[in-house]
Formats: structure tokens, sequence, C-alpha cells
């Protein structure tokens, strides 16, 4: 997430201190800890904090205790505040409070309304600190994240690939590389950018797409590196060109989603590196007001090791190997063949000695791709802290990428002795039971998961899929009216809707609600074929039925390959009395998805069997070592 400075409005200066003042680290942390050597007896390197991470996919978490509660958050270098979802904070229960009238939170996808919260006590790398506060609002991302305020404002370490990030006070040490890993390696230089006002804490540099200068910002909070569409003319991107590839639609903080393109690029040059015939993704930013060009996330960070200088104004950095901005895109664009020049030799570190160490490690390893160096250091990890279910999750989403189901789920058996009420694991078992056919199994599961998940959190939707899925969709819309509830001014608020509609729609209640609800999140889509298909059972299960087939067949003319629309499409023309065309949609969905009649059956909605049909065969559970990964 980006939270950006120049779109917050309002007077914010009656905030208490926070987590990211110079004088409250100080003086809870400051010499307490051994400090790198470097060349020059002059040069002191004073270490503010350090901070073991563990990736959480692309994001960089550390363990705190909030309030007396172990829980982990994020690092988010872009935000320019630490920051907390409403739901998080109601999980936490912590009170909110009010802004004054007028202050905004702009970033991508457009602004919000925040609120602020306390923490009064707040534990962090073995500190104890009171009166923390978090900007709270805004499209829920599921976590909390420290912001710029404490991770611009010192010199700043990023080593993820070793599970480290690190705060540290330089003097006296002139023009010294900082780079103190970085003996007979080669090591880049770039130029620190000035921020747009002394409140400003974020990261800039310079960095150059096809020999033009743009300013990036540095994203511990952004999994893709990205540039912004007001940027590509300058940097001779031709976004109409044959080669540029439609991709996913993007959200931060705002309520709105951005479409976003991946295109090729000729150089992209940061601190002397040089990549070629690199592909970049590209956001429409138009409506969005942004103080840089570029976002360098965490895909650029998890390839190098870096320190950023703030006396110095320099970004130092040395290559950690493997790819960079490719590593997310293979699979929308074919495989790009990138040459990088004068990027070195990779970085020789020390072996971990500590779980968390190990655990850091492991997690950098899976984010690159290497699930068995990740299961490797996650085991270590479970060797020396054998009582931290965590690390049991963690090693099970390895053997997962690895395609080892089986010792997967082993783990998260093991990892629920030690945390029997996490309801994220067992979330994922109940998904693995459902995928090897043990229905009884999952639905004990999921009906524990939903007794333990925070209400009104995103993480409650997983387990609205679950319950449907298992023909329980009544239990699921339970968990859904808190959830839209917190989410108003979220990206995903229509997608909430959607799902609140269909799921009444199954159930067959509240029709006039649901119906309310789809055309609330068709006009927020612009019609998305999956919310016509919604709205579609709404008015089947209404008799309505030329409205069901009209708007089947609109979302039929967007995806020709939903097969609930032509499964629902068929029984409201056999119930129009035009058998033949009703029956022949019938048939194409059920060759679509053969386990379509077993996913409606429940709800009453099964369809008629086609005359001379032979019986379909029960939908066939997953094998062990196939890849049956549960949804993160």
């Amino acid at each position: 997430m980006n939270l950006i400075p120049g779109q917050l409005h309002g007077n914010l200066t009656h905030m208490r201190p926070s987590i990211g003042t110079r004088a409250l680290f100080a003086l809870a942390l400051f010499s307490s800890l051994s400090a790198p050597a470097l060349a020059e007896d002059k040069c002191k390197l004073s270490t503010i904090a350090k901070f073991p991470v563990v990736m959480d996919g692309p994001r960089a978490t550390v363990q705190v205790k909030i309030n007396g509660k172990d829980t982990r958050i994020w690092l988010d270098s872009g935000a320019f505040f630490n920051f907390m979802p409403k739901a998080r904070a109601v999980d936490l229960g912590l009170k909110t409070e009010g802004l004054p009238f007028g202050v905004t939170v702009g970033g991508i996808g457009g602004s919000f309304t925040p609120e602020l919260t306390t923490v009064h006590d707040f534990g962090i790398v073995g500190a104890q600190l009171h009166n923390v506060q978090f900007v709270v609002g805004g499209s829920d991302v599921g976590n909390a994240f420290l912001g710029s305020n404490l991770l611009g404002v010192f010199d700043t370490e990023f080593d993820l690939t070793h599970g480290a990030v690190n705060l540290f006070k330089e003097a006296g040490c002139g023009h010294l590389s900082m780079a103190y890993w970085g003996a007979g390696m080669k090591v880049g230089e770039a130029r620190l950018l000035s921020p747009d006002h002394d409140k400003d804490h974020h990261i800039y540099v310079e960095i150059s797409i096809n020999g033009h200068a743009l300013r990036a910002m540095l994203d511990t909070g952004a999994p893709t590196t990205f540039v912004g569409r007001h940027a590509v003319v300058r940097a001779g991107i031709d976004l109409t060109s044959p080669k540029v590839v439609g991709s996913m639609r993007m959200s931060g903080v705002g309520s709105h989603t951005r479409q976003s393109w991946i295109a090729r690029t000729d150089t992209i040059s940061i601190g002397g590196e040089d990549i070629h015939n690199s592909p970049i993704r590209v956001i429409d930013d138009k409506d969005d007001a942004q103080t840089y060009d570029v976002l360098l996330g965490m895909d650029f960070l998890i390839a190098h090791h870096v320190f950023v200088s703030q006396a110095q104004r320099k970004m130092f950095l040395t290559y950690n190997g493997g790819p960079i901005f490719s590593v997310s895109m293979d699979g929308e664009i074919a495989h790009l063949s990138t040459i990088a020049k004068d990027m070195g030799a990779e970085e020789k570190a020390d072996e971990p000695t500590t779980a968390d160490q190990f655990a850091g490690r492991g997690s950098a390893r899976l984010t690159k791709g290497d699930a068995p160096g990740a299961i490797s250091d996650f085991s270590e990890a479970i060797r020396l802290a054998p009582g931290r279910s965590e690390f049991l999750g963690d090693r099970a989403t390895a053997y997962f990428r690895d395609r080892k189901s089986g010792l997967a789920a082993r783990d998260i058996d093991a990892a629920l002795i030690i945390s029997p009420n996490d309801y994220q694991l067992l979330t994922r078992r109940a998904q693995i039971r459902l995928a090897k056919g043990d229905r009884v199994g999952a639905l004990a599961d999921t009906e524990a998961a939903a007794a333990a998940a925070p209400k009104g959190s995103m993480q409650a939707v997983p387990i609205v899929g679950l319950f449907e899925r298992l023909g329980k969709a009544d239990r699921g819309l339970a968990l859904l009216d808190p959830v839209v509830a917190l989410h108003h001014d979220d990206s995903r608020y229509a997608n909430l809707l959607n799902a609140r509609c269909w799921n009444r729609a199954l159930v067959n209640i509240d029709l006039d609600r649901a119906l309310t609800d789809c055309n609330a999140a068709i006009a927020k889509s612009g019609g998305a074929p999956g919310m016509l298909d919604s709205r579609a059972l709404v008015h089947f299960r209404r008799n309505e039925f030329a409205a069901a087939i009209a708007d089947d067949t609109a979302a039929l003319a967007k995806n020709p390959n939903l097969a609930g629309s032509l499964y629902i499409r068929g029984q409201a023309r056999i119930a129009s009395g035009d058998k033949a065309p009703g029956m022949a949609d019938i048939v194409s969905a059920r060759t679509l998805d053969p386990a379509i009649d077993q996913h409606f059956a429940p709800y009453g909605l099964a369809a008629p069997a086609a005359p001379n049909a032979k019986p379909l065969p029960p939908a066939q559970p997953l094998q062990p070592g196939e890849d049956d990964e549960p949804d993160q």
C-alpha cells in the first residue's frame, strides 16, 4: 500500500509522538545493539534497532506485541505514517477517534477519511513503547504496518534475503561506502532525491528507464515495481504497442481500482546497474496525485541488499541474484530473457544462527521461488523453536509450492496442536480436507474457523466460500454482514456486496435485499460478468425468468465459460417453455464443470437430467501430490 503525503489534507500537528520519532527510539533502543564495523575509525555507525523480518508472501513482517497480544505487522516504507485497516483495529480491540473535519488520506485508487487509534502498550524488538498512533481506514490490505515515519527517518538497511531490516545513525562517514558487507562485490550507488516537504520521510531515489531520468520511491509495501502512466511517455513506452499486455486491476488505499499493463523496456538503470529487455508494470494513475514516477517494490528489494544513507543522500546496493522486475510477470506473459550488466557477484553471507534468522531467509527464498531451500530453512527454524506454530505454517506453504501436499497437511495438523484456535490454519486445513473429499472434517474445521475469526475481517471471506461449497451458505451469510459494514471505503466493496447477494440467492432468503446488493455491485463494477450472474440467480429465485435469461446472456457475452450462468439460464429457459435450448445450456454447463450438479443440489437448484444421458460420475477429489494449495 502507498499513502501519499501530497494527498493528506488537514492539520495533523495535534498528533502525539509516535513510533517514528527519533527521541522515542533513541531512548528505548539506542546503543543497545552492536553495529557493523566500517573501514575508517572516524566513521561511526550506531545501531538504533534490528528487526528480524519474515516474509509473508511479498510482505515484510515483524513480530510485535499490541496491548499484550502477540501478532505480526508489516513494514511499509511507502506509507507516510503507521496504518491499520478498520477491521484490524476492531480485531485488536482498539478504539478509534475522528480527525479534524476535512482531513483525507489519498493514494492509488483515490482517498478516504481516516480515523486515529492509539496503542497504549506497543512491544517491538525487546522495547516497550507507549501511546503509539496509527491512522485507521481505507481499503483493507489485511494487516497493520509501520510506515516511513520509522523507516525513512534513520539510515535504513534492507536485507530481506537474509531476514533483516536495520536502523542506524551514522556520523563522520563522509563519502565512505556504507555497504559494509560488500568487500569484493560490485557496489552500486544511486542518488537520493529530496522530499516534497520536511514532514515527508519517503525514500526517493533517481533511476532511469530507457535512458530517461525518473523519480522512484522505495516501497516495501508494494509487492511489485510499477511505473505510473503519467511517466511512460517520458520513458518512451508506448501503451498502444502490440508488445504491451493488459494486466490486472490494482488498488491502494482508495475505493477504486486502476488498470495496469505489462510493457517491455530497453534498459532499467539503478545505481550503475543496467537491466536490459525487462518487463515493467504500468499503472493508470491519471486521477491520483503522486509524488513519484516509479514505485520500487519488493521484487527489487528481494533481489538486492540496500543501505539508505540519509547523511550522504545515497542508496548503496548490491545484487543478490535471481530475477528482478520479471519475477511476478512470467505467469501473465511469455518469459523474457533479461540481460543484467554491471551487477556483480552474489553476496556471500554468514549462515543464520537463530530460528528467526532461518525463517527470514526461508521466507525470502520462497518469495524468490526456491521452495526446496525454503523448506530446509523452515525445518531448521522448527528444530530451534519447536513450539512456534507459525514456522510450521510457513513450511506447509513451502511444501505446497513444492507440490508435496501430504507433508504440508501434516505440518498444518502439527501447527494446530500448538495453536488450536488459529483460524487461518483451520481455514487452510478445511480447504485441504474438502479438496480430498472429507466433507465432514472440512465442515468441522470451517465452523471452528468461523468461531475464531475476527468479526468483520476480510479473513472471513474464504470461510464464507467454504460454507458455500459445503452446502451451508446460510452459515456463511452470518459472517458477511459485519464484513460489508466495515468495508464501505474498500476497493473490494462491490465484490463483498456481490458475495452477499449470491449467498442470499443460494439460500433463497431476503431476495429483495439480495437484489439491492447485486444492483449496487453491478453499478460499482461496470457490469462485471460474475455480478450479472449473481443477479440472474436472484431473478430466477423470484420467478423472473426473462430477467434471469437476460442477465446470464449478458454475463456469457463477456465470459462464455461461466458454467453457473449456463446452468441457471438453462433452467430459466426450461421454465419459460424453451426446453431444447435450456437443456443445451445445461449440457454445456456440465461439460465445463462436471461437478456443477453437486454444487447446486444442496440449494434445491439441481437441473433435470438430459434425455438418455448416462449418470455423471461423482467429482473426484484431488489426490496427494496434486496442486491443492489452499488460499493464502
